[in-house]
């Protein structure tokens, strides 16, 4: 341990590259904050739990040597964020954990822990993959069930979704609704718990993501007693509840750097459609616009509304209409190409750099689980890829979007990394990494491996095990060939080896890359 740095104890939400390694990589790029992290075994792995007693004894031993402390309660109580959904814990048990929050207050007084604890999702289709097993038949009649009762207090229902709910709830078997609602109450729990730990200041700042979210349903019944008890609290500016989970370590890890620097990011944020901050994006509850408001506002930043007063600007290349899946962009229709100009933004990104030579973060939110292979291709032309310093297109908006501020503000406060050549070429290689699992990946090799290999192949793209193989090598074939097809094996300056495809829980949703830089 370098005692000349700030410390920083990590316990991730679960043991995934987004997760586990990708503020790891982000500390990479600073040179006084280091990042302790829980071995990596003792992380747990989809449905198995992590080994919470053993991260909790590492935490209590590491503390009194730590000045910051980020903690995903999920894992810390549950053992990740699948088990937050599959759990079979009792309040009690649950309560006994959340005290270890407390005894490392006790232990080291002067340590500022930021906790983050999510309002689980209720998933809406029929997969037991990350819910439940009986998720595989009932997840979409659950969903919908719960969804239409939430609508019903709320603003209520029509006849015909009336005569739905006693249908659904007819059909759905009884054991399962019971295990759900149980489950959720204990969950319900464990938010309020923390919200409590807020307010006796063990928690600095509780950050509530809403993992994959909707207007109506169980994780808006939740947000609603949530927010009830944060104005009872008065703890408006101490709990933040917004869409987002698998950033949420990144965004935190900018935050506490930020505070460690006394450094408040002023981001100027500039979209490719007048209509995108409008926009819901997929999986999400708010507009899009609201959502980076709070993503910024949770990594120790503000918005400012000329890019002459900016640090750094974010360019959202975002939907006029509504998010795409990434796998379904070729049949998007002429709405979509009338209600945007990603012309005009990869072009102002040309301008900001030449005129303010600040840093960019460019994020591609027009669609979900993948980059927009147009406007990608679109950037290559303009040399975009030389000009910005972080770049992301994966999974949800929010994910994206976190990320991509995250790293825009470490390189924003080290000037673009000048004269800064360790943590440049940090920056640089997770840049690299983003391209390649993000675009070339997500919007290309994937949706060729789902649509055409996997079925070809008889391969079940949740359960890689026994061809592991066989599929890495075809993932690594691919993306070498569009490294050379897209990118010429080079961003600035540097070639691009992808040194290795990796598979997070063995399903090629999963998928992570390492890559290097010569």
């Amino acid at each position: 341990m370098d005692h000349s740095k700030t410390k920083i104890l990590y316990v991730p939400l679960d043991d995934r590259d987004c997760n586990y390694n990708f503020p790891y990589f982000l500390c990479q790029m600073t040179d006084d904050c280091e990042i302790l992290r829980p071995p990596y075994e003792w992380m747990g792995k989809l449905k198995e739990p992590a080994d919470c007693g053993r991260i909790w004894e590492w935490l209590f031993e590491n503390v009194k040597d730590c000045q910051y402390c980020i903690l995903s309660v999920d894992t810390l109580v549950y053992g990740n964020i699948v088990n937050s959904r599959t759990h079979h814990l009792s309040e009690e048990e649950c309560s006994r954990r959340l005290e270890g929050f407390r005894k490392l207050k006790t232990i080291n007084p002067e340590v500022h822990i930021h906790a983050f604890n999510l309002v689980a999702r209720v998933a809406a289709y029929n997969s037991s993959q990350e819910d439940p097993d009986y998720w595989e038949n009932y997840g979409e009649d659950i969903w919908k069930y719960t969804w239409l009762l939430d609508k019903e207090r709320q603003i209520g229902v029509s006849p015909e979704e009336k005569k739905e709910i006693e249908t659904l709830k007819d059909t759905i078997p009884q054991d399962y609704l019971t295990d759900f609602l149980e489950r959720r109450k204990v969950d319900r729990f464990v938010n309020l718990q923390s919200v409590k730990l807020t307010r006796d200041g063990v928690f600095d700042i509780l950050t509530v993501p809403k993992d994959d979210t909707a207007e109506y349903g169980y994780a808006a019944m939740d947000q609603a007693v949530l927010a009830g008890k944060i104005r009872e609290e008065r703890l408006y500016d101490r709990v933040f509840v917004y869409p987002g989970a698998d950033e949420v370590g990144s965004v935190l890890f900018a935050r506490v750097f930020n505070e460690v620097h006394h450094y408040v990011p002023a981001v100027y944020v500039r979209y490719s459609s007048i209509n995108g901050p409008a926009v819901c994006p997929r999986y999400e509850d708010r507009p899009l616009g609201e959502s980076i408001k709070w993503q910024i506002t949770s990594a120790g930043g503000i918005i400012t509304e000329t890019p002459t007063d900016s640090d750094c600007m974010l360019a959202v290349n975002c939907s006029g209409t509504r998010q795409y899946e990434s796998a379904d962009q070729l049949n998007r229709p002429v709405s979509y190409k009338n209600n945007t100009n990603s012309e005009e933004l990869l072009r102002y990104i040309s301008y900001y750099r030449e005129k303010y030579d600040k840093a960019i973060g460019v994020s591609d939110v027009s669609t979900s689980n993948g980059c927009d292979n147009e406007f990608m291709d679109n950037a290559c032309l303009h040399g975009t890829f030389d000009k910005i310093d972080a770049v992301g297109g994966w999974n949800t908006a929010e994910n994206t979007n976190g990320v991509v501020i995250a790293q825009m503000m470490i390189a924003a406060y080290y000037d673009r990394f000048r004269g800064c050549g360790r943590q440049m070429e940090a920056s640089d290689t997770f840049f690299a990494r983003s391209l390649v699992a993000d675009w070339l990946s997500q919007a290309n090799v994937a949706r060729e491996f789902y649509e055409d290999y996997a079925p070809a192949h008889g391969i079940d793209p949740y359960r890689l095990h026994d061809c592991m193989d066989e599929v890495t090598g075809f993932y690594e074939k691919r993306i070498d060939e569009l490294l050379g097809e897209k990118l010429h094996h080079s961003i600035k300056g540097r070639k691009v080896v992808l040194d290795r495809v990796r598979f997070n829980w063995d399903g090629a949703f999963y998928f992570a890359a390492d890559c290097s830089l010569k």
